[in-house]
């Protein structure tokens, strides 16, 4: 059983620097979103031209959340959590201004509490009542105690609002909320799931250095066998995390979240992985002959077998200076299964020396 609680627990916002990680996410996105606001005060109207007024919905959605955040954040920081005989406060201090802050006030009572969790690798208690209310998460590092009338006999070493619930032995005398479990478990723990990780780090490294070395790319992109690899990955990822589950627990929503990772992970690298096997086992690298068309959107071969190279509007003014019948040299590879993937390093430079002479 819970023990009574008969004093008053006042806890205030804890002031702490941020990390550099935290920081630099703050940081990014209050760039980003300055850089949203400034690109459309300038080019609102060439997006008018560009017919994207749908896009001013989502950004609208967008800054909502953001204000939202900021405005929950601000009334964190002037709030005080109270703990008393009754049950978890979480309301504005007397002394604050905003009225509208209070939409924020949340309260969990002991006697209808329902759930109680502590996910330790967040630090952050969970309090639930009722199933359809709104459930009370507390970030234990945020918060320290202002005053109380007893004493905590808990370990120095925790933090003031985890000695409090156990000394109060909150978490005994609640059961856990089962759908939390992803939330607690610690994926580097567990073999298999580590071992995942670690493979799916190695696919995005070689990811990101190969497309950085390759100077080919595909003529048509068909997402077909790449999301047909990562369905196939998923599965099997999936099947492995439920057998090694066997030995040792794994979370059905972390087996979930993971296969899919590991899916999105296998076909992403797939499509980097592709044009390096079309290097290493398709045909040569050929030059053809080409020539621009009518429109200067794209480049036609004389070879009605090769593919057609789309350029779209950005180029129009370097294909523009050449003639209709001027032949234009293609490097072009036929790779596996019939597909082909250009090397269009010499166009792209002569494009750019276009722009900027």
């Amino acid at each position: 059983m819970m023990k009574t609680v008969t004093e008053t627990y006042v806890f205030t916002w804890k002031k702490h620097r941020y990390s550099s990680i935290e920081f630099l996410i703050s940081s990014m996105l209050f760039l980003s979103v300055c850089a949203i606001g400034i690109f459309l005060f300038m080019y609102g109207d060439i997006l008018k031209q560009a017919q994207v007024e749908e896009m001013s919905p989502r950004f609208l959605i967008f800054l909502v959340i953001l204000v939202f955040h900021y405005a929950n954040m601000k009334f964190l920081r002037s709030a005080r959590l109270i703990v008393d005989s009754s049950g978890v406060r979480l309301e504005q201090s007397h002394g604050s201004a905003s009225a509208i802050l209070k939409l924020f006030e949340r309260k969990a009572l002991w006697a209808e509490l329902k759930n109680v969790s502590y996910i330790s690798a967040f630090q952050i208690i969970h309090l639930r009542s009722k199933p359809m209310s709104q459930a009370l998460s507390i970030r234990v590092k945020d918060w320290q105690l202002e005053k109380t009338g007893g004493t905590l006999h808990a370990r120095d070493a925790e933090l003031d609002l985890i000695k409090f619930f156990r000394e109060l032995e909150v978490f005994e005398s609640f059961p856990k909320n089962r759908n939390l479990d992803s939330a607690s478990f610690d994926l580097s723990e567990h073999s298999a799931t580590k071992n995942l990780l670690l493979v799916m780090g190695c696919l995005v490294a070689y990811s990101f250095i190969d497309v950085m070395l390759q100077h080919e790319g595909y003529a048509f992109f068909d997402p077909v066998p790449h999301v047909t690899l990562g369905v196939f990955a998923t599965i099997i990822v999936a099947y492995l995390l439920y057998k090694a589950r066997i030995r040792d627990f794994i979370p059905s929503g972390i087996i979930l979240i993971l296969a899919l990772m590991g899916g999105m992970t296998c076909g992403i690298a797939s499509y980097v992985a592709g044009i390096r096997i079309n290097q290493l086992a398709g045909g040569p690298l050929l030059e053809a002959r080409y020539h621009r068309d009518t429109s200067c959107l794209n480049l036609l071969p004389e070879d009605k077998n090769l593919p057609v190279v789309e350029y779209g509007n950005i180029p129009v003014n370097y294909w523009c200076s050449k003639r209709v019948d001027e032949v234009l040299l293609i490097k072009v590879r036929k790779g596996l299964f019939g597909s082909y993937q250009f090397d269009l390093r010499e166009q792209t430079q002569a494009i750019r020396d276009h722009k900027n002479p």
